[in-house]
């Protein structure tokens, strides 16, 4: 028997400072099993999560669940709440959880220390480990490798409650995923089937709506043509029967039943024109009535441009050490067109490594962009500062940008902290009006929907410049790198 675990009723959120709803008018119903959220950054998918779990609450509606909940958000910027209960606990149940997702024993001493990818699984462990009836997942495969996120996926699949997903990794939004809502931008549309079953649909939904609406214009041009030639033509009859002098003869040759009453011409003509009108007006409405999405040009072009210099980094072999750690490295170089991958499993030391090579590259920082893997509410908030305070015709060229990345320009203006994927978005924009020799980007697909994803991707595959890309996505470091960097077993090595 189907059992609700969660329910929205006409739930409307705006957000303190904003001009316009972050979500309006959502009715929803969730049962057991997971459930995905899909859709462009900004689009109110993270603050669905949290209205569901009670960290917001709705101006307008209301939400019920059946018993508690639990959020995890996208950053890992600090500890989860009963970490040290949860590490604590030998029971039987917390050892297994603690095992499927490789939890040690000392990560809750060593947080400021753990990689992302560890942090984010001690994060979700300990929502597991509390048994929430709802467990909202704000992109859980962030920063994990795929070993990671095999062992994550195994983990939710394990979960007996309401589970709310959001996430661009498309196989497991199909895998886990029972259902999927779409955030549209006329409204949330819930489908009973995965990611890809659910974007076929609303493509499907959309065609069809959109050749009713090319019949229904049609049809409307057509009757208002008519309403149109029936119109003149009572003019017409109405100036030769106003004596004019146009004979009686040329009154009848109008066609218009009737020899000599020219007032009754003069009527019929009238009554004609204004059912024509009439038909034209009821066609329009029809019209009206039939709405379709309004298709945007997507696509973004990274104005790099090649560096006059030999090379942008030139390092002899050597060691990296942090801690008991050390990282050993060969002769490395990046020229003026690589396209370099950075790849290791989480906690391998990336980015200790790029920390180590930013401070030797051959590049001044007005030709650099560095895009970090983590970025706080704070920069947040001083990205859109700063797009806010740049010229008119610099930001109309970023917001553009965003538009095209899948974001709305004017709910990121509105917005008093942007989401995470939407700040990427903006660092970007930001970036590109440097035309750097050099981009590198920490976990470039973090945040970003899968439309961005896909359109990023062919962006950096035309790119000028060098690149530098640290990444678990492997479709996404096949279509745009020429160069691997992996780091195994504290050792790097290079292969083309």
């Amino acid at each position: 028997m189907y059992q609700t675990f969660l329910r929205f009723r006409n739930v409307s959120y705006t957000y303190p400072g904003s001009n316009t709803s972050a979500v309006s008018s959502v009715s929803l119903n969730f049962g057991a099993g997971w459930a995905a959220f899909a859709g462009p950054n900004g689009s109110g998918k993270t603050t669905v999560l949290k209205l569901a779990t009670g960290l917001l609450y709705p101006e307008t509606g209301s939400i019920v669940s059946s018993g508690n909940t639990v959020y995890c958000a996208q950053r890992t910027d600090y500890p989860p709440g009963n970490r040290d209960n949860f590490l604590l606990d030998w029971s039987k149940e917390a050892i297994k959880l603690r095992d499927s997702l490789q939890i040690e024993d000392d990560w809750g001493e060593r947080w400021s220390t753990l990689s992302h990818g560890e942090r984010k699984r001690l994060q979700i462990a300990v929502a597991l480990w509390s048994r929430p009836a709802v467990l909202a997942l704000d992109e859980p495969f962030n920063h994990l490798d795929i070993y990671g996120r095999s062992l994550l996926k195994d983990a939710m699949l394990n979960y007996k409650g309401c589970g709310l997903l959001v996430s661009h990794d498309r196989h497991a939004l199909d895998s886990i995923c029972s259902s999927c809502t779409l955030f549209l931008p006329e409204g949330v549309q819930l489908f009973k089937t995965g990611y890809t079953g659910a974007v076929k649909a609303d493509i499907g939904q959309q065609n069809d709506l959109r050749k009713q609406h090319k019949e229904a214009k049609s049809n409307y041009f057509r009757l208002k043509k008519d309403a149109r030639r029936k119109m003149l033509k009572a003019r017409t009859i109405q100036a030769h029967a106003s004596g004019r002098n146009i004979s009686f003869k040329d009154i009848c040759k109008s066609n218009c039943d009737g020899p000599s009453r020219v007032d009754g011409i003069v009527q019929k003509a009238g009554q004609r024109s204004r059912k024509a009108a009439a038909r034209a007006d009821k066609a329009r409405e029809q019209m009206e009535t039939i709405s379709c999405r309004k298709i945007y040009n997507s696509g973004i072009e990274l104005s790099g441009e090649n560096s006059s210099r030999n090379y942008l980094l030139k390092i002899h072999s050597g060691e990296v050490t942090a801690g008991s750690r050390t990282l050993t490295y060969p002769d490395l170089e990046i020229g003026t067109e690589n396209k370099i991958a950075l790849t290791g499993r989480n906690g391998a030391g990336k980015t200790l490594f790029l920390n180590h090579i930013h401070l030797r590259l051959n590049c001044p920082p007005d030709k650099l962009l560095w895009i970090p893997q983590e970025i706080t509410a704070e920069q947040s908030s001083i990205c859109l500062s700063e797009a806010k305070n740049t010229s008119k015709e610099n930001l109309g060229k970023i917001m553009t940008i965003a538009r095209r990345l899948g974001s709305d320009p004017k709910r990121i203006l509105t917005s008093a902290v942007p989401s995470p994927g939407e700040t990427r978005k903006l660092l970007l924009a930001l970036g590109l009006a440097k035309t750097p020799w050099l981009v590198v980007m920490d976990e470039p697909t973090n945040h970003m929907d899968l439309p961005s994803v896909e359109c990023l991707e062919r962006a950096l595959n035309d790119f000028s410049g060098a690149l530098l890309l640290v990444s678990h996505d492997q479709v996404f470091l096949e279509q745009t790198a020429n160069q691997f960097w992996k780091i195994e077993n504290d050792r790097l090595s290079v292969t083309y």
